[in-house]
């Protein structure tokens, strides 16, 4: 034989050892048969039966898993369901962010099931429970023109019998208030350890399945994805709000703005001075360059405008990297009717406050009230040390 081919046999031969040895397969043997994992021998299944396995939850084998029960095997409640208001524990955007999914109940009585559990978990394990249902997201309710939370202005779905009809209702329990990934981490282990007593009384398709097992983590969908994870300082923006009339110094959490400077959107690429020496001799120019100082001098002309002065409200501005914007006003409520009578004379004054003749010499931009008003306090954050 080739001696380079009888290496290769050998070493080839070597390496198959621990692979069959890892996987179950025999080592030798004319026309053995491949085993399950884990389970040494010519394949033969082992001594304990798939419900002494199940017992510690390790199944060696995926033909060993347990088929789930029949819709007709599951037995009634044994449980006694609660009755009381179910609002005290439903989830809200003050909880979490960072969470566990501990169960999810489906059916008819998945409110009151949800319930029963969120209650032990209080009661019997001090930990923080909530209940987050299906139906409360607009949109996913199947009972026509019945909007749970959504505001009336959502448009529900156009569904027809029997889907109209809610068939199914899902509700999930939800633990923990955690401020960070690594605590939530903590929280599931814990949580997955947990067997609840109201558990055994309820009917499971998985009968091997004891407990919170199969928690995983999550967040609360109620809390923005920009406010999960903390935003490093920035120095640059805070050296940017220290004038006198930054929206730090602002005494109200809300405030109107009423003007916005930033940079362009679009260029024209088809021009020919398009080029790097357009950028260099014209970046002095640029309105996002220009905008601190166009914000800060309409801030300025408003502070001093006898009508806008008679309206007894402050001028503010916030400098960030894109942008620079013109507020007035501190308010506490964020519907304080008197913002809306701010807005309306902020409006009838925008085009007479650009009359070159008028005492100030007039606005040389316009300013435009928003709709609503804008909440201070994630700004403020950003601008604290």
């Amino acid at each position: 034989m080739n001696k380079p081919i009888a290496a290769l046999a050998v070493l080839g031969t070597m390496a198959a050892c621990p692979a069959w040895a890892q996987t179950g397969y025999p080592a030798s043997g004319p026309g053995a048969q491949p085993g399950a994992p884990f389970v040494s021998g010519g394949g033969e299944a082992p001594a304990q039966g798939a419900a002494d396995v199940a017992q510690g939850h390790v199944f060696p084998n995926a033909s060993m898993l347990p088929e789930p029960a029949k819709e007709d095997e599951l037995k009634a409640h044994a449980v006694q369901l609660p009755d009381e208001p179910v609002e005290p524990y439903l989830l809200t955007k003050d909880a979490g962010p960072f969470m566990v999914l501990a169960k999810t109940f489906r059916g008819p009585d998945s409110q009151k099931l949800a319930l029963a559990l969120a209650k032990e978990l209080r009661a019997k394990y001090n930990l923080p429970a909530y209940i987050l249902r299906t139906k409360d997201f607009p949109g996913f309710s199947n009972i026509r023109g019945v909007p749970p939370t959504a505001d009336p202005a959502v448009v529900q779905a156009n569904v027809k019998s029997p889907e109209k009809y809610r068939t199914f209702d899902e509700a999930a329990v939800l633990v923990g208030n955690e401020k960070t990934e690594k605590d939530s981490v903590a929280l599931l282990h814990r949580v997955k350890k947990i067997k609840p007593d109201c558990l055994n009384g309820m009917p499971k398709f998985f009968a091997w399945r004891e407990g919170l097992s199969t928690a995983i983590r999550t967040t609360n969908p109620y809390v923005p994805a920009q406010h999960l994870y903390q935003h490093k300082h920035d120095e640059l923006v805070e050296k940017m709000n220290r004038g006198p009339r930054s929206v730090a110094n602002c005494p109200g959490r809300y405030s109107l703005q009423v003007a916005q400077f930033s940079g362009r959107s679009t260029f024209n690429v088809n021009d020919k001075t398009f080029k790097d020496e357009w950028f260099r001799s014209n970046l002095k120019k640029s309105p996002l360059a220009t905008a601190h100082d166009d914000a800060e001098t309409l801030a300025d002309k408003l502070a001093r405008d006898p009508d806008v002065r008679k309206l007894n409200q402050p001028v503010f501005v916030y400098h960030d990297r894109t942008s620079s914007r013109v507020f007035i006003g501190a308010f506490s409520e964020p519907r304080d009717p008197v913002a809306g009578d701010l807005r309306d004379e902020l409006l009838k004054l925008a085009v007479p406050m650009l009359d070159t003749k008028r005492s100030n010499g007039g606005m040389d931009k316009m300013i435009v009230p928003a709709s609503m008003l804008t909440d201070l306090k994630p700004i403020k954050q950003g601008l604290e040390n």
